[in-house]
C-alpha cells in the first residue's frame, strides 16, 4: 500500500492534532502503522529510539489493541482506562491504536465513548475499521480518514493474471463484489476450479431442507459456498410460509457472529443490485443479471430502500436487542416480500 503523506502531514499538523482518528478502509492497519510511526517521530527517520522501538513493537507509550476472540471486549476497553491514568513515559504523546473497531461489543463500546468524551491531553486514539458502521456517538468523536481501496477493475486484473476468463472470471468477480478482502478469503490453491466448486455447493444445497440449509451457512468454511448458501435461502424465502420463516430465524440464532455477519453482507449486496437492476445500473451479482432484472420490475423502489435500510441496520440491532430472533423474524419476513 502507497501510503497518502498528504493525509498523514495534514492529521499531523500540530495546530490540528485531533484526539482520535478513525481509519476506514480495508488496509487501514497498514496505515495506522505509518500514522503512529510518524506521531512519534515526524521525520519517519527509522533510526531514533522512538523509530527503533516501535520497529521491535516495545514502545511504552503506544498500545496497540487487537480482538480478544471475536470482539473487542469490555475487559480490555477497562484496561485502556486505567492505562490512561499515567502520561507517556518517553514520547510528548501515549498512543493507543484499536483494531477493528466495528466489532467492538456494546458494552466495550459504550466504555470506549466515555474516555473518549473526555481523554487526557497526551492522549490520542488511532480507531480502525473497514466501514464506518460504527455507533455514531463514537463517529461524532473521531477525525475520519477514508483510504482509497483497489478498484474493481484492479480485481478483475488480478483474477485475469491467475488465468481465469470467460464465466469463470464473471463468477468469481460476483463472489468477490470486487472487494480485495474478500477476494483473500479465497484459497486459490492448485487445480481450483471455481465454477466445479460452485456447481457442487448448488448440487448439495438443493438436497437441504431450510433448517440444514441454515445450518449449513455456519458449519462450510468455503467463501464460495457461503455465497451461494445465502442466496439459496434468498431465493428460498418467497414460497415459504410464516411458519418455515420462524424456524429460519431460530436457526439464525444459534449461528456463529461471523456467519450471521456474512449472510447479512450477501444480503445487502443481493437487494442493492435488485435496486441498482431497476435501472439498469451495475450490478454486484452479475452472474443473476437474469434474474436480478426479472425481479426488480416487480418491486417499488421504496420497498427496496426500506428493506435495504432494514438489512444494513440489522448488524447493530442485534448487539442493541436481547431478542435476536425477532429481529431475524422481521428481517426475513421483510425479505421474503422481495424474494
Amino acid at each position: 500500500m502507497s501510503v497518502n503523506l498528504e493525509l498523514l502531514e495534514t492529521a499531523l499538523d500540530s495546530a490540528k492534532l485531533h484526539h482520535a482518528y478513525l481509519i476506514v478502509g480495508y488496509e487501514s492497519e497498514v496505515f495506522a502503522k505509518e500514522f503512529v510511526q510518524s506521531i512519534f517521530c515526524p521525520e519517519r527517520c527509522g533510526k531514533c529510539t522512538h523509530c527503533q522501538k516501535l520497529s521491535k513493537g516495545v514502545h511504552p507509550d503506544l498500545i496497540w489493541v487487537t480482538k480478544s476472540g471475536k470482539r473487542i471486549s469490555i475487559d480490555q476497553i477497562r484496561q485502556l482506562q486505567q492505562q490512561a491514568l499515567y502520561a507517556p513515559t518517553e514520547a510528548e504523546r501515549k498512543v493507543y491504536v484499536l483494531e477493528a473497531i466495528e466489532d467492538l461489543s456494546l458494552e466495550a463500546a459504550n466504555s470506549l465513548l466515555k474516555i473518549l468524551e473526555q481523554p487526557p491531553k497526551y492522549l490520542v486514539f488511532i480507531l480502525t475499521a473497514r466501514s464506518a458502521n460504527i455507533l455514531p456517538t463514537i463517529l461524532s468523536r473521531c477525525q475520519v480518514i477514508r483510504l482509497q481501496s483497489s478498484s474493481a477493475t484492479d480485481i478483475e486484473n488480478e483474477l485475469k493474471e491467475k488465468e481465469f476468463s470467460g464465466e469463470a472470471l464473471d463468477y468469481l468477480m460476483s463472489v468477490t463484489k470486487g472487494l480485495p478482502h474478500w477476494l483473500a478469503r479465497i484459497a486459490f490453491l492448485d487445480g481450483f476450479q471455481p465454477l466445479a466448486e460452485r456447481d457442487n455447493a448448488r448440487a448439495n444445497l438443493k438436497a437441504l431442507d431450510e433448517i440444514k440449509l441454515t445450518q449449513a451457512l455456519g458449519e462450510s468454511g468455503s467463501f464460495i459456498a457461503q455465497r451461494e448458501i445465502t442466496l439459496e435461502i434468498l431465493k428460498r424465502l418467497p414460497a415459504s410460509n410464516s411458519a418455515q420463516i420462524l424456524k429460519i430465524a431460530k436457526a439464525m440464532t444459534e449461528l456463529e457472529p461471523e456467519a450471521l455477519e456474512r449472510f447479512i453482507q450477501e444480503t445487502s449486496y443481493w437487494c442493492r443490485d435488485l435496486l441498482a437492476a431497476r435501472e439498469d445500473g451495475t450490478l454486484f451479482n452479475r452472474d443473476f443479471s437474469e434474474m436480478l432484472h426479472t425481479q426488480a420490475k416487480k418491486l417499488s423502489e421504496p420497498v427496496l430502500i426500506e428493506v435495504i435500510k432494514t438489512v444494513e441496520t440489522t448488524p447493530w440491532a442485534i448487539q442493541r436487542n436481547a431478542n435476536v430472533q425477532l429481529l431475524l423474524e422481521s428481517l426475513l419476513l421483510k425479505l421474503r416480500a422481495v424474494g
